[in-house]
């Protein structure tokens, strides 16, 4: 009986001129999983093919046992060679029977392209709901399906929120660091922990500065190998089946200077030749297993002469290139390039690490598509054999599920088109708003080319605010958006999927107003006589901050305010309200000029009447290393009660208040009576990000006042840097 029904169900049909192979017909199917049950891969695959199925036509196939008499999916795994690397899989039909076979996790992986290619299913994004499966009466293959894929990276792993979902990592091949690594990322703390070791043993850790200091290891001390060596024998053992361990300086500063350390770093160009050569020695102790290390910041230079040993993978970062372009032609990307040039001559392997997001700013615009499968492309071209591409974690962040589409398919091949997968994902994942949401991206970076201020992962909204965040562009842009809202309306699922792009638009808008303050899209307006808030500023607020909850975002930026702090910080501007800075009609001279990194509203920052907040990048003027010597001349004379001039405090980014303040002031233009001087004595250790206050207080009539404000003589110790010189940072300086 089974013959006519495998008659039945591999009869040829003919579609297009090419003959079709029916899988399920009315939901029933003659096929049956054939496959080692007591493999867990494959065991997984096959449920995976039989849910996705079922959840299709209403058909499930039968595991089979061993009978190849009937029509079967077969599932074998292949070993690791030249012809089936890691993961990679192949699915054909051929001799009556479908084929899925692959290494490693291939098979998995290759079950889920049965789930893409063979059923028409897709997952957007995480969840069940963002997984599209179509309803069918029958299943097909073509008779000469044969589909062999292989990554073009190693390792992939994409550090976006897809990673907390594990069938969106399984459906598309992805990796992550806990599945890989047994120690991770920068690992000197953890191989030698300054808790337990640099009281009794200071000569553990870096010469620096003069004096040993617990920032980073002695790299050619006898002891600090041998410790080395044993962490990582406890570890192995605890971890068998990790691919990777990690040996990595700390994210800081601070390499030994020690006369051994220095005397490799001297001849290898720098602090990257006592790392390699310490590492390469470890490794050498561990021939069966792979080492990875960071070139990163100070090690980011190929030593001159050190080869990297072969079971070593070098992870690269460009950490300092813009995206503006990609990076093959970005001009920031230069030195990246050529370090990955280097590199590639003095090591085997060759990871990557890139950045995708603006880390200041999760939700900011930032406009990236177009250059992703370019910046791929360059980097296969040019052997690197592994991925961090690292948004913003499990934070939500611009375009999150598009970019995180785009790369889950071009790390497994880079020949892939990118306005191929921009089109799919936005018809797919916004239905009849698709169309506006890709013209939204088009827009946005058509109004970046050209633009007059980078694209940086650390930058902010303000930064743009000429080019593709101008409120002329954020128009547009919104007019896209309310169109593509519009097009689906009383959809609620995908209503939130524009709003989330639409979150984008308000955070831009917000930041901007604070810049602005009381001019043109700022937070103040004067209505008959008196500063209030604009009422849609308030209204933006309060829906922003619903919204984000909503979607249950935690934080705006890396390491930044949660959505009840962002709150709280408006609240604060609310109440305290719009002040006007008697300053502003005077005419400022700087003796040093602020540093043009920054340049906030040019000399007219100290006098706008706009206070800054605690982001120094925008509403703060700095001087780098220089005084501020600022003069305000009154030409007619001003009736002044006080001055009070804020600076910053931010030691993470090297902003110090002043060492020394001095304010002086002159009723005749001539004759000068200093009215405050403030000294600054000790530093303490402390990250935290705040105003730090001087005033003096006046009664008469002036016509100049002189504020001089000296910076630290030198970084204070627990913040030392070798390049880098104490900055001061000042918004305003108010007089009353």
């Amino acid at each position: 009986m089974w013959k006519y029904t495998l008659v039945f169900l591999l009869m040829a049909t003919m579609a297009h001129g090419r003959e079709r192979i029916t899988l399920v017909e009315k939901g029933k199917s003659n096929f049956v999983l054939q496959f080692d049950q007591n493999d867990p891969v494959l065991l997984k695959a096959a449920q995976i093919i039989n849910d996705f199925t079922e959840q299709c036509t209403g058909a499930i196939f039968v595991f089979g046992s061993g009978n190849m008499s009937k029509p079967s999916i077969i599932l074998k795994q292949l070993p690791i060679d030249q012809t089936y690397p890691a993961d990679s899989y192949s699915i054909a039909f051929r001799s009556g029977h479908l084929y899925i076979q692959g290494s490693g996790k291939g098979v998995l992986y290759g079950a889920y392209r049965y789930v893409r290619t063979i059923i028409g299913a897709r997952k957007w994004f995480t969840g069940k709901e963002d997984t599209f499966v179509p309803k069918l009466t029958s299943l097909a293959v073509d008779a000469d399906l044969s589909i062999f894929a292989k990554p073009s990276f190693q390792f992939r792993e994409l550090y976006f929120p897809v990673e907390l979902d594990q069938e969106y990592m399984d459906w598309y091949g992805l990796h992550n660091l806990e599945e890989k690594w047994g120690a991770w990322g920068h690992t000197f703390n953890k191989i030698i922990p300054p808790a337990i070791y640099f009281k009794e043993h200071p000569e553990y850790y870096a010469l620096y500065n003069g004096t040993r200091q617990p920032i980073q290891l002695c790299l050619s001390n006898e002891a600090v190998f041998e410790l080395t060596v044993a962490y990582f024998k406890e570890q192995m053992l605890e971890n068998p089946a990790a691919a990777y361990w990690s040996i990595a300086p700390n994210d800081d500063i601070g390499h030994c200077t020690c006369d051994r350390c220095q005397a490799i770093d001297k001849r290898e160009g720098g602090p990257q030749g006592s790392l390699i050569h310490f590492v390469n020695q470890v490794a050498a102790r561990f021939p069966d297993k792979q080492f990875t290390t960071l070139a990163y910041v100070q090690t980011a230079n190929a030593p001159s002469h050190l080869h990297v040993a072969d079971n070593v993978t070098v992870i690269l970062s460009n950490i300092d290139a813009f995206r503006n372009d990609d990076i093959q032609k970005e001009n920031s990307a230069a030195i990246f390039r050529r370090q990955l040039r280097d590199w590639k001559a003095k090591a085997k392997h060759i990871f990557v690490w890139d950045y995708l997001t603006q880390f200041t700013n999760y939700l900011a615009p930032f406009p990236i598509q177009g250059t992703m499968q370019k910046n791929l492309y360059y980097l296969q071209s040019q052997g690197v054999e592994g991925v961090f591409l690292q948004g913003g974690g499990t934070a939500y962040s611009d375009m999150a599920e598009l970019n995180a589409y785009i790369l889950a398919h071009l790390v497994w091949d880079t020949d892939l088109s990118e306005e191929d997968l921009i089109d799919e994902f936005v018809n797919g994942y916004y239905g009849q708003a698709g169309p506006f949401v890709k013209a939204y991206l088009v827009a946005r970076r058509n109004h970046l080319f050209n633009a007059s201020s980078a694209l940086s992962i650390y930058g902010n909204p303000i930064d743009n605010r000429a080019d593709f965040l101008s409120p002329k562009a954020m128009d547009e842009y919104s007019r896209l958006l309310e169109k593509a809202e519009a097009a689906i309306e009383g959809d609620q699922r995908l209503e939130k999927r524009i709003r989330r792009i639409g979150l984008g638009l308000d955070y831009a808008y917000l930041q901007q107003a604070r810049f602005y303050g009381p001019r043109q899209h700022g937070i103040f307006e004067e209505k008959d006589g008196q500063w209030i808030t604009r009422p849609k500023v308030k209204h933006k607020v309060n829906k922003f901050i619903t919204d984000v909850k909503k979607i249950g975002l935690t934080e705006l930026a890396e390491g930044g305010p949660s959505p009840d702090k962002y709150a709280q910080e408006w609240e604060d501007i609310f109440n305290t309200g719009f002040r006007i800075n008697k300053a502003a009609n005077a005419l400022v001279t700087l003796k040093y000029p602020f540093d043009t990194s920054f340049p906030a509203n040019g000399v007219r920052t100290l006098t706008d009447s706009v206070p800054g907040y605690l982001d120094y990048s925008y509403n703060w003027l700095l001087w780098n290393g220089d005084p501020m010597d600022i003069e305000l001349n009154f030409k007619d004379g001003q009736q002044m009660d006080s001055i009070t001039v804020n600076f910053l405090q931010d030691a993470r980014h090297w902003i110090f208040a002043p060492e020394e303040v001095r304010i002086a002031v002159s009723m005749d233009g001539r004759s000068f009576q200093e009215v405050l001087s403030d000294r600054t004595e000790t530093v303490d250790e402390d990250y935290t990000v705040q105003k730090v206050k001087f005033s003096a207080q006046i009664a008469g009539h002036v016509k100049i006042v002189r504020v001089y404000a000296k910076p630290l003589s030198k970084l204070p110790v627990w913040r030392h840097h070798p390049s880098r010189k104490p900055m001061i940072a000042c918004d305003e300086i108010w007089i009353e």
